[in-house]
């Protein structure tokens, strides 16, 4: 092959490759606005995406969606590790259902969002169906038809932290799983507020549950078992404090309550049904309407 044609080869081949279109790679940082566009590049700040599910769908795994702005943005299905950041004085508001449906190894951490379900009428506002460990933090989830947070994701971690749960049919449910929930509250919702459901472990600390039928309920169905732990915690204006219920051969449920008050709860402070447990750590104060008897045994604190 002659010098020349060489060379012209080249120089189509290099043409080709400027002119070719080339794949959209996922970004390890995504920004997100209420004035942005999905369909522009959003791992640059001056286009930012315009709705959750676009800037989550640019995102590689294990990236972080930043809200730069406030606005709505919609609910999202996330499947991969993801985190979605939304930094103070940023309203980032979200009317639907988010889901998470995510591998057991993977993590996705919500940060800083304002959560609202009274338009759309969504079921859930953060629905956990399968995975890894799901991270809640410095979140409000109001107004959702059934619960403000369902995690149903068997054998997997949920953490709360610094959340306001509130005016849901029932604010936190937690189902085969086990959970971590601190510094937050569960207002005004018209069931129960924090809830152990078949086969999780719950342990609440330093977080409220006031205005609830149930401030904090520890169920177990048959041939499972149930354990919440409350510690340094308030029950107060409820219809029930703390409730155990256990139903079915087998089946055990057990609420721990230590340093809590639980005060002032319409029907009764404390209530066990069908042989389940309700057991003190001790520092528990009790009383008000609602009467102040209803531990079925102390423990002594080691």
């Amino acid at each position: 092959m002659n010098g020349a044609l060489w060379r012209s080869l080249v120089m189509s081949l290099s043409l080709v490759l400027l002119i070719a279109p080339r794949a959209s790679a996922q970004a390890a940082r995504v920004f997100l606005s209420g004035t942005g566009n999905d369909a522009g590049d959003c791992s640059n700040a001056a286009t930012p995406c315009r709705s959750l599910q676009g800037a989550i769908d640019q995102a590689a795994a294990g990236a972080e969606v930043v809200v730069v702005s406030s606005g709505g943005y919609g609910g999202a299905t996330i499947t991969k590790s993801i985190t979605v950041n939304a930094p103070t004085g940023v309203i980032a508001f979200v009317g639907r259902t988010i889901t998470v449906t995510i591998a057991g190894t993977d993590v996705v951490t919500l940060r800083g969002l304002s959560m609202n379900g009274a338009v759309f009428g969504d079921n859930y506002g953060i629905n956990f169906t399968s995975g890894g460990t799901l991270n809640i933090e410095n979140t409000v989830i109001a107004s959702f038809v059934s619960t403000g947070v369902n995690a149903t994701a068997s054998g997997s971690k949920l953490w709360v932290h610094n959340c306001d749960i509130r005016k849901n049919t029932e604010g936190i449910v937690v189902t085969g799983a086990s959970a971590v929930i601190e510094n937050s509250r569960a207002v005004e919702n018209s069931d129960v507020g924090f809830y152990a459901n078949s086969s999780s472990t719950v342990l609440i600390r330093n977080s409220v549950a006031q205005g609830n039928v149930v401030g904090y309920y520890s169920n177990s169905q048959a041939v499972s078992s149930t354990e919440m732990v409350v510690d340094s915690s308030e029950a107060t204006n409820n219809n029930y404090g703390l409730e155990s219920l256990q139903n079915g051969a087998g089946s055990v449920a057990t609420l721990r309550a230590s340093e809590c008050v639980v005060m002032n709860n319409s029907n009764v402070n404390l209530y066990t049904v069908n042989g389940s447990f309700l057991v003190s750590y001790g520092g528990n104060r009790v009383g008000g309407t609602g009467g102040n008897t209803g531990f079925t045994s102390t423990e002594v604190q080691q």
